[in-house]
C-alpha cells in the first residue's frame, strides 16, 4: 500500500457555535412564513446549519491569513492570485496530460504536491480529496423562534428605494448554539497553522450567513477542545478502534502557528 493510503494521524477539534445575533442560513425557496426569503430548516422547524457553509467561511479565512503566514493561495484563479495550482480551470488543462502520464500513486501524489497551492492542498481540488471536514452543526440550544425581517432594495445611483421592491426574510434568534466538529486526516505543519489561525479568528468572533452587513450573523466559536490519535502509536491506536479514545493535544495547533509565524518573521 501507498505511504500516502495508510492513516497516519488524525486530528478532531470540537466546540461550540454562539450566535450573538440573528442570522440567516439562506434555503434558497420561500420561507414557511411566507417570506420571500425562508431559512434552512429541519423537520420540526429548527434551524440547520450546514458543515458545507462552516466549510466555506473557514476557507475564505484561510485564503485571506495565508499570506501573512508565508503561506500559497491561489484563491481558485491563478489570474488574480498569480499562483498557478490545479484548482484553476486553464492551469489545469495545460497540465493534465503530464498528470496523466503519471505511472504510479507517489509520484502523482508527489506531483500534485508541487502544482498544489497550500490552501488547496487542504480543502482538496478537482484532483485531490480534501483533508479537512466539518460536520453539520448539532443544534444545542435555541429559544423556538424564527423572526421576519423587511429589506428593500438600493438604486446605487439614486441611494433611494426602488419602487415596488420591498422583500422580507427569516432569520433565526440570536442565542442560538449549535455544537460543531471539524477533523483532519494526516495534517501536516502547514495546515495544523492555517487551522490555528482561523480558529484564533472564530474565537474572537465573525461573520456567519446571509445579511451579515447589516448585523446578522455575528457568532462566537468556544469551549475549544483538539484531540488526536497517532495511528503509529499503537496504544493509540487500540484506544482510538476499541473505545473512540482519543489523546489530549495540547497546545499542538498553536506550536505549528507560533512556528509559521516565527518562519514568517524572519
Amino acid at each position: 500500500m501507498s505511504k500516502h493510503n495508510m492513516f497516519n494521524r488524525k486530528i478532531k477539534i470540537s466546540g461550540n457555535l454562539i450566535f450573538d445575533t440573528a442570522f440567516h442560513i439562506g434555503s434558497g425557496k420561500e420561507g414557511e412564513l411566507a417570506t420571500n426569503m425562508g431559512i434552512l430548516r429541519e423537520a420540526d422547524g429548527s434551524p440547520i446549519l450546514p458543515g458545507s457553509t462552516l466549510k466555506g467561511n473557514f476557507r475564505a479565512f484561510a485564503e485571506r491569513l495565508s499570506d501573512h503566514l508565508g503561506f500559497e493561495a491561489c484563491l481558485l484563479d491563478s489570474s488574480l492570485s498569480g499562483k498557478n495550482c490545479v484548482s484553476d480551470e486553464n492551469f489545469r488543462k495545460t497540465k493534465l496530460n503530464e498528470f496523466q502520464e503519471l505511472k504510479t500513486e507517489d509520484v502523482k501524489i508527489n506531483w500534485l504536491n508541487e502544482k498544489t497551492c497550500d490552501i488547496c492542498r487542504l480543502f482538496g481540488s478537482p484532483l485531490q480529496a480534501s483533508r479537512i471536514f466539518f460536520s453539520d452543526g448539532t443544534l444545542i440550544k435555541w429559544d423556538q423562534r424564527i423572526q421576519i425581517r423587511d429589506g428593500v432594495c438600493i438604486d446605487r445611483d439614486t441611494e433611494t428605494a426602488r419602487p415596488g421592491a420591498k422583500y422580507d426574510f427569516e432569520v433565526a434568534s440570536a442565542g442560538t448554539v449549535f455544537k460543531i466538529n471539524i477533523e483532519l486526516e494526516n495534517p501536516d505543519d502547514k495546515d495544523l497553522a492555517i487551522v490555528a489561525a482561523v480558529l484564533s479568528e472564530w474565537e474572537n468572533g465573525f461573520r456567519l450567513g446571509g445579511f451579515t452587513s447589516r448585523g446578522l450573523g455575528r457568532a462566537r466559536f468556544v469551549d475549544k477542545k483538539v484531540e488526536y490519535v497517532d495511528y503509529t502509536n499503537f496504544d493509540q491506536l487500540k484506544a482510538y478502534l476499541l473505545t473512540k479514545q482519543m489523546t489530549e493535544a495540547g497546545s499542538l495547533l498553536d506550536d505549528n502557528l507560533r512556528s509559521a509565524l516565527q518562519v514568517k518573521e524572519g
